[in-house]
């Protein structure tokens, strides 16, 4: 096995277990994860020859030089070789979100890929990671978006590139890629403000993202952990991605579920935002004890 598959069978084998102690932990209360069927050499071929037409017809329309081909990386055609797109979301008893189920799936039907939609707080923990042709179009996506509109989009474009959506995991935030024929093909940005903005300064890659993602239990409101300077990034790589795991693991501040608990409800004021007394005051009282240890606080003093 080449070492983009090594990677790929290992980041699902930890997937299953980060699935695993999610599933168990005392304050998660809803948890969902859909994997779909692998997408094959030839799919991938023909995803590549759609895009290549697509930036073909931008340098055209840009007066740019026109690509003479377009791969996508190795690792990240490894990893959907297992599974075409990902959807996981997660939420706790801390904070009452838009989730009313759990689902286990390792084939979902490609009609419940979920995508993220406006609300005040649809879940805690959410990927949204698109099928690779959807990284072309969105079609059969209830995606309202256009990365291409905000000023860094137009520059990709402008300069033959496509810039386009990977994850679309939060209303107000979302990941995209920049796909081309150049050096920086399959780096990765994070948007704001409806994706009006991006941080040119701030990227990561597919492998960096999603090891972040899994450190930090693919919250929402941790994404920003996943980008770096364009330095770090090259470290990285450079390695082939060498004990990238461990080196997350070992930086990471919110090694733990309850770190990660604990700063959404707090550090990000979550608490103080979508915090119900009614509805934590519902739960059973072993759940509220153990909310209020955790918090470190008194819910009926706060609320």
């Amino acid at each position: 096995m080449s070492k983009a598959e090594l990677w790929a069978e290992s980041y699902f084998q930890r997937l299953n277990k980060t699935l695993e102690e999610l599933n168990k932990h005392s304050l998660i209360n809803h948890l969902t994860c859909m994997q779909f069927e692998g997408i094959t050499d030839e799919e991938i071929l023909k995803t590549e020859t759609e895009l290549l037409e697509l930036l073909k017809s931008n340098a055209e329309d840009n007066g740019t030089a026109v690509p003479s081909s377009f791969k996508f990386d190795e690792y990240m055609k490894a990893f959907y070789k297992i599974s075409n797109g990902l959807h996981i979301s997660w939420d706790s008893h801390i904070l009452q979100s838009s989730l009313t189920e759990s689902e286990i799936l390792t084939s979902a039907a490609a009609e419940k890929f979920k995508v993220a939609y406006d609300d005040l707080l649809q879940a805690e923990g959410f990927l949204s990671l698109l099928p690779l042709k959807n990284l072309i179009s969105y079609s059969g996506m209830n995606i309202y978006g256009d990365p291409t509109d905000s000023r860094f989009g137009q520059e990709i474009r402008n300069q033959g590139g496509h810039f386009t959506y990977l994850d679309f995991y939060y209303f107000y935030n979302d990941t995209c890629i920049v796909l081309n024929d150049q050096d920086n093909s399959g780096l990765l940005y994070h948007g704001d403000d409806h994706s009006a903005h991006y941080d040119s300064d701030k990227v990561s890659d597919f492998v960096i993202y999603m090891e972040y993602l899994l450190a930090t239990r693919f919250s929402v409101f941790l994404r920003h952990t996943a980008f770096h300077n364009i330095d770090t990034i090259d470290d990285f790589r450079k390695n082939n991605y060498e004990d990238i795991a461990d080196k997350i693991h070992h930086e990471n501040q919110y090694a733990d579920i309850d770190d990660i608990l604990k700063y959404h409800a707090l550090d990000e004021n979550l608490l103080e935002k979508f915090g119900d007394l009614e509805y934590l005051q519902s739960k059973p009282e072993e759940i509220y004890r153990i909310i209020e240890d955790l918090l470190e606080i008194v819910l009926e003093d706060e609320l």
